[in-house]
């Protein structure tokens, strides 16, 4: 009976292992698969940072603030699917009202007022 036990225990033992291992191999197919649109994200985020410092001077803690939201705006377009005319609408309005609170009132107003920058910024 130990002996049914100790075997039992064994070959469980060995099944767990065996799975773990499987899993761990396959992991690092899942990373590589999530680097390359999160570096595009990251390098178009960069750029509506770049142009919108080109239009108007921005302080280094502002760039900071708006590459990461730039960021999160390609990251909801790009990492999502598949998106329809009305969520990508609901995005940009989005992105169009944070970046409202967060640049000052005549900064804003200057960016607005230069359509084709906002549109890419915004889009």
């Amino acid at each position: 009976m130990k002996n049914l036990i100790v075997a039992l225990g064994l070959f469980f033992g060995l099944t767990g292992t065996a799975q773990i291992k499987k899993v761990v191999q396959n992991k690092p197919t899942t990373q590589n698969q999530v680097v390359a649109p999160t570096t595009a994200n990251v390098i178009a985020a960069q750029k509506n940072v770049a142009d919108l410092n080109a239009f108007t001077p921005l302080k280094p803690e502002m760039k900071a603030v708006l590459l990461e939201l730039f960021t999160t705006k390609y990251k909801m377009l790009n990492d999502s699917g598949a998106l329809s005319e009305e969520r990508k609408t609901i995005v940009a309005q989005t992105i169009e009202h944070k970046l409202e609170a967060t640049l000052d009132g005549a900064t804003y107003e200057m960016v607005k007022s230069n359509t084709k920058l906002f549109k890419s910024l915004v889009n």
